[in-house]
């Protein structure tokens, strides 16, 4: 056998490098006679692209691709590794498979010459099953092996071994999330943190990122799952968020149509402050719309407590908010009577949408109140 080959799977932004690579070591083993270098690939199908805690957010293009190259050889004997030594920080080993562990621990020395501290040297294997190791200024004289050939080779070969689809912590370019996944997330954030916009902080959008992509500290990234767990199951109103996107393809608004484009499919990374800026924007529209006698239930912030005149004792009017900017308010004789700053799950009837300082402000009665 003169040429073997390595099957792998790769992304399609990996394909470059690995093609230059191929092209680099065909011509030194051209040059020097042997066969040369070629790559063969399989049809591109869609990988699973996984967060940090191992759950699909999105998908990528890879393929499985084949390389194929020429074994050096003289004399029976096969160079089956390349073993960089660094008497700190230990060998970095590249071995054809499936002789490993026969080229791990490896002290630097060359059987040629006999010397010992060599940076590289080669592993090889006869027929027999014996083994050689020599070093590269050896390797030349000793077995005929060309310098250059031994480098670009092995070069090949450590990256198609070190090729890995999946890095954590990596955003390939061609990484689409899934579109129901961003909106649950920036839809729990929002309910239970509010809605955070640039100039406001970290912004519920970069707070969406973390949690698909990474780049947050641990702290960071467990109080965010503690807001997702808190918000409970919002699939049904993200699922309204993405139809109510989905309808504005015919809109007159420029935002309204990139948006209806964004979640038609699945999304690209820099479209996630775009979607994620249509969960409040559906939320206050989706408040317009409320009349007599819907129930609603929100989990809002008390704003405001103000005393109302009443016949029948004590009576407040309270005033909330919820993490989407949207007001509301409840005539109470509910005692005791909840305190400004204080986070409620609200539960009930509305009886009118009024207009307060130009937003609309919902009034709710028979309300059921609870900790958040």
């Amino acid at each position: 056998m003169t040429s073997t080959s390595l099957t792998f799977p790769v992304r399609n932004d990996q394909l470059p490098a690995l093609r230059e690579a191929i092209e680099q070591a065909d011509r030194q083993t051209r040059a020097h006679g042997l066969t040369g270098c070629h790559l063969s690939r399989g049809p591109v199908e869609p990988m699973p692209w996984p967060d940090v805690n191992g759950v699909p957010i999105g998908a990528v293009a890879v393929q499985d691709v084949t390389v194929t190259f020429p074994l050096l050889q003289f004399e029976g004997w096969t160079v089956i590794a390349q073993v960089e030594h660094d008497g700190t920080a230990g060998n970095t080993v590249t071995a054809l498979p499936p002789f490993e562990d026969e080229a791990a621990d490896r002290i630097a020395h060359c059987d040629a010459c006999g010397e010992r501290g060599a940076l590289t040297s080669y592993l090889l294997r006869h027929e027999d099953g014996s083994t050689m190791q020599l070093g590269t200024t050896c390797a030349g004289p000793y077995a005929n092996l060309s310098v250059t050939v031994l480098r670009d080779l092995w070069d090949l070969i450590r990256c198609c071994l070190a090729a890995e689809p999946y890095e954590p912590g990596e955003v390939p370019p061609d990484l689409r999330l899934h579109v129901d996944q961003v909106l649950e997330y920036a839809v729990a954030l929002t309910i239970q943190a509010g809605y955070v916009k640039r100039g406001g902080g970290w912004t519920t959008a970069e707070q969406v990122r973390a949690l698909l992509l990474g780049g947050a500290g641990r702290e960071a990234l467990d109080q965010l799952h503690e807001h997702l767990r808190a918000a409970g199951n919002v699939e049904a109103t993200a699922a309204a968020v993405r139809d109510w996107c989905l309808h504005g393809d015919a809109a007159a608004s420029d935002y309204r149509r990139k948006l209806a484009r964004a979640v038609a499919q699945d999304l690209a990374p820099a479209d996630i402050g775009l979607v994620v800026s249509a969960v409040p924007m559906y939320l206050r529209e989706a408040q317009r719309r409320l009349t007599t006698e819907d129930r609603e239930s929100i989990t809002a912030t008390v704003t405001e407590v103000s005393p109302l005149t009443s016949q029948w004792g004590e009576r407040r009017r309270v005033r909330f908010t919820d993490g989407a900017g949207r007001r509301y308010a409840w005539d109470s004789m509910t005692q005791p009577f909840p305190e400004e700053g204080q986070r409620l799950r609200v539960t009930g009837r509305v009886v009118r949408n009024a207009v307060r300082e130009g937003m609309v402000e919902t009034y709710l009665t028979r309300c059921r109140v609870a900790p958040a």
